[in-house]
């Protein structure tokens, strides 16, 4: 079975509350097949289509009539699409999203969940954490809705500090603290409160899908849907799937992904996956050239914003993630390829045992 938006036609295969696009009323729709009779690939972008490329699809179904619709997958002329209740339909009357942790990712990932009509429960350890958390999304939301609008997003976020409240959330992203013992605790007690339905996800920036998976009964309920901050801002999402993660699994989460308005790519379960495997060697070299006392941290970032059109400096940048998130990501990458391009620069090291860890601590490279 599919939704259709009875306003503007977009159509989905799971229940959808109202329409993500237009805010219009969803109604279901009887199964069909159709037939693909052409395709358009559209590869610049419009106001109402920012994602790019997709196609439309002009589509004959089994009663002779036509409509078009719009794509992420390219179809051959001819090719039959089915639609299939039993693999499309959610269980759940509207989609909940849990998120765990409240910091800096998760309060993201929870705002940009909130602003797309999603119902969310973000948990962390107390509520204090949780309140500042809030005020971190009350405070983003200020600069880009009005009072009502951005009333509603946050009435669409629960709090709590029990992992139980998720028991029947349609996904749980956790976007907790980059340490494997707790994330493990974690997906551990997850897996004995969630419904079957639940699929679990992970934010992890470098730590292996696979460990995760460990400590779940069905290993194929969790991938890793590793977001960039700051997440509402970030049009970047990374999908990390296992050998044995099923297709619904994966196109699960691609789902989520684009209608966040995000775009996904996928990537097998490697440290440091896609993003980080190649940008962390490059901010620790930065890190090195600066250790060397030739050149100013102002004149590193200067140098590559203006000679590699980077929009932020690799100091800056380093500053921004947090100079213990690059050490410790850094330090998977060297545990995981033993290669010693990936280990930790001594100025690294230094500062943050300092505790100069960039924007969190008021200093890095630079004072905040």
């Amino acid at each position: 079975m599919v939704f259709k938006c009875n306003k503007c036609s977009k159509q989905w295969h799971y229940d959808v509350k109202k329409c993500i696009f237009c805010r219009g009323e969803v109604v279901k729709v009887d199964v069909k097949k159709s037939s693909v009779r052409g395709m358009t690939k559209i590869t610049i972008a419009s106001p109402e289509h920012k994602r790019v490329p997709y196609c439309d699809l002009l589509l004959e179904d089994e009663n002779g009539n036509f409509n078009i619709r719009k794509s992420f997958t390219e179809y051959e002329i001819g090719s039959v699409i089915e639609e299939k209740s039993e693999e499309s339909s959610r269980e759940a009357p509207e989609r909940t999203i849990g998120v765990i942790g409240s910091g800096t990712m998760g309060s993201g990932i929870a705002q940009v969940c909130a602003h797309i009509g999603y119902q969310v429960i973000m948990c962390d350890i107390d509520d204090k954490i949780l309140s500042k958390g809030l005020s971190r999304i009350d405070k983003n939301l200020s600069k880009i809705t009005k009072d009502k609008e951005k009333e509603e997003v946050l009435g669409r976020i629960k709090t709590t500090t029990s992992l139980s409240d998720m028991a029947d959330a349609d996904l749980v992203e956790e976007a907790s603290t980059e340490n494997i013992k707790i994330k493990k605790g974690i997906f551990r007690e997850l897996d004995s409160v969630c419904s079957k339905k639940t699929i679990f996800a992970t934010n992890t920036s470098s730590l292996s899908i696979a460990e995760l998976a460990k400590e779940l009964s069905d290993p194929g309920r969790i991938i890793g849907i590793h977001f960039f901050n700051p997440v509402p801002k970030m049009k970047l999402v990374e999908i990390v799937k296992l050998k044995d993660t099923p297709d619904k699994t994966l196109e699960f989460a691609k789902e989520i992904a684009l209608e966040m308005g995000k775009t996904p790519v996928v990537t097998g379960d490697a440290p440091g996956f896609i993003v980080n495997r190649l940008l962390l060697p490059f901010l620790n070299e930065a890190v090195d050239k600066l250790a060397d006392g030739s050149s100013t941290a102002e004149d590193i970032d200067k140098a590559v914003t203006l000679g590699l059109n980077h929009p932020m400096g690799p100091l800056a940048l380093s500053d921004l993630i947090g100079l213990d998130v690059c050490k410790a990501i850094l330090e998977v990458l060297y545990d995981g390829y033993k290669d010693p391009k990936y280990k930790p620069c001594p100025k690294l090291c230094e500062m943050v045992e300092l505790g100069h860890l960039g924007r969190k601590s008021g200093q890095g490279f630079y004072k905040y």
